[in-house]
């Protein structure tokens, strides 16, 4: 289900993708997202423009609409004489599982001169091997292999290991602990050891490093992250969370580099989320939530509806800010609920719509799109439609089928 749009309002909101003020910014997303096919024409006319804001924003919606017509302009734009458009093209292209991505890819790392860019077609290749084109991992294989090879391409091509069967991963491994190159020697050492280490088995030691998902030092980060997948879903598994009001620390919490692909790598073994101790940072919470929707088991989803009640704001909390590190927590619980058609938690989420004091999360809207009834869709959106129609922006107070 999707809301139609007028004529002049899709111009309008790709338009403002180019706007410095990022609330304007987000609604133009916001909305385009929830438009869906029916913004492609215009967000590829707008990658044939000369306004670099707005083709950045453009390339990561036509990667979440994932409409086929997107697929093309994006090859077209690994051509751009922007280093940084090229970059954001080559992730966003991965999006698109076929042969022609992975060919556009490749000729990308084989030409490109730019680090930066030739890494994003890395982890773009390794995206596309993970959802399931296999001849993705032949270029890959060639970098990570090739001494000649920039190092951190090299390093960035060893997250094709974790993708990989064990024998597989342990021959490749052998082979890269005896590479000339230090650092690649030193980091295949060191997963080597990870593997070898012995899982986890008492409460205390998993608890100890589910709270150091919260680490900034990506190497603690990473090497909890791997025992906890060692451990497995019967050691993550077990008593029912306690209820206890979240400890929310004033600083944001940032991704560390290339957390998504690590993380999209990793979830399918993490396990359940279900602890014995309660989870309060917003990071760490961000990817367990992702993990229930991952492993995709109904009873563990629909136990998110408490996470949404655990962290949503309180109006008599005091010191109320406008930034709320717990929003995009609720935002993805809500995606996920409603990705097994889930509407307990409705009132949460058009609370969250109504909020016009908060940046609204895109994973709130996709939630919207996927449970909300065609009656009740405009009153959900009612919000963003004022605060659009207020600065000139045409909106729809009607719904139709996608």
């Amino acid at each position: 289900m999707t809301l139609r749009p007028r004529a002049t309002e899709v111009p309008e909101l790709v338009r403002r993708l180019g706007s410095r003020q990022p609330k304007q910014v987000d609604r133009a997303r916001a909305r385009l997202s929830i438009i869906g096919s029916h913004s492609v024409v215009a967000l590829v006319e707008a990658l044939e423009g000369d306004n670099n804001r707005v083709r950045s924003h453009a390339m990561p919606l036509l990667a979440l609409i994932q409409d086929p017509r997107g697929r093309e302009p994006l090859v077209a734009m690994l051509l751009d004489r922007d280093p940084r458009m090229r970059e954001i093209a080559a992730r966003c292209l991965a999006r698109f599982s076929s042969l022609d991505a992975v060919a556009a890819l490749e000729r990308l790392l084989k030409r490109e001169k730019v680090r930066e860019v030739r890494v994003s077609a890395v982890h773009g290749l390794l995206e596309l091997y993970e959802a399931g084109q296999d001849l993705a991992i032949r270029r890959i294989l060639e970098v990570l292999l090739d001494p000649k090879e920039d190092t951190r391409i090299r390093v960035a091509s060893m997250a094709l290991l974790p993708l990989l069967r064990p024998a597989a991963r342990r021959g490749l491994l052998r082979r890269l602990r005896q590479d000339g190159v230090e650092e690649i020697a030193r980091r295949a050492a060191e997963i080597t050891e990870e593997d070898e280490a012995p899982a986890p088995r008492d409460r205390s030691t998993i608890d100890a490093l589910v709270r150091e998902l919260a680490a900034h030092d990506y190497a603690v980060w990473n090497e909890a992250l791997h025992r906890l997948a060692a451990a497995g879903p019967d050691r993550l598994g077990g008593d029912r969370r306690r209820d206890a009001t979240p400890r929310r620390r004033s600083r944001s919490t940032a991704r560390g580099p290339g957390w998504r692909s690590r993380r999209s790598a990793r979830a399918a073994s993490v396990g359940s989320p279900k602890r014995s101790t309660t989870v309060d940072e917003p990071l760490p919470l961000q990817v367990l939530v992702e993990v229930a929707g991952t492993i995709g088991e109904k009873p563990l989803i629909y136990r998110l509806k408490s996470v949404i009640e655990r962290v949503a704001p309180r109006p008599d909390a005091a010191g109320t800010s406008r930034f709320d590190t717990m929003q995009r927590v609720r935002a993805k619980a809500h995606f996920e609920l409603a990705r097994i058609g889930s509407r307990v938690a409705i009132q949460d989420l058009q609370s969250i719509l109504a909020d016009s004091d908060r940046r609204l999360p895109l994973e709130a809207l996709a939630a919207v799109e996927q449970i909300g009834k065609q009656d009740e869709i405009p009153s959900c959106c009612a919000p963003i439609s004022a605060k659009t129609r207020s600065r000139g922006v045409a909106s729809r107070a009607w719904c139709a089928p996608f």
